[in-house]
């Protein structure tokens, strides 16, 4: 358009920028490399996904005290995600077992 104004032009870059930085975040932070849909409603899902796994990720994470970096958290959650063991026996391996009084023990 040839008949905006600088400030207009200046706006519709500050707004394009945005969406620029947005997609940045998305593909360092979420992991998308590409868009599996091409409607508009395939990315907005694929989004909302990606966004959802990302921040049960990082609810899970905060519950740990002794948390790895979130890189190397997520690949532990990716790599346990069809065993049924709670986060924080993955990160500490499995407790000792109680020992009943009433029986011996094997030293």
């Amino acid at each position: 358009d040839l008949d905006a104004t600088a400030q207009e032009i200046a706006d519709l870059y500050k707004r394009r920028w945005a969406i620029e930085l947005f997609f940045r975040w998305v593909k360092q932070t979420l992991k998308i490399r590409h868009f599996l849909g091409n409607s508009e409603n395939a990315v907005r899902i694929q989004i909302a996904v990606a966004l959802i796994a990302f921040l049960l990720l990082r609810m899970a994470q905060a519950t740990q005290k002794t948390i790895q970096s979130p890189l190397a958290f997520a690949r532990l959650v990716r790599a346990n995600l069809m065993h049924r063991k709670r986060i924080d026996r993955l990160i500490g391996g499995d407790p000792q077992p109680r020992i009943d009084p009433n029986q011996m023990v094997l030293l």
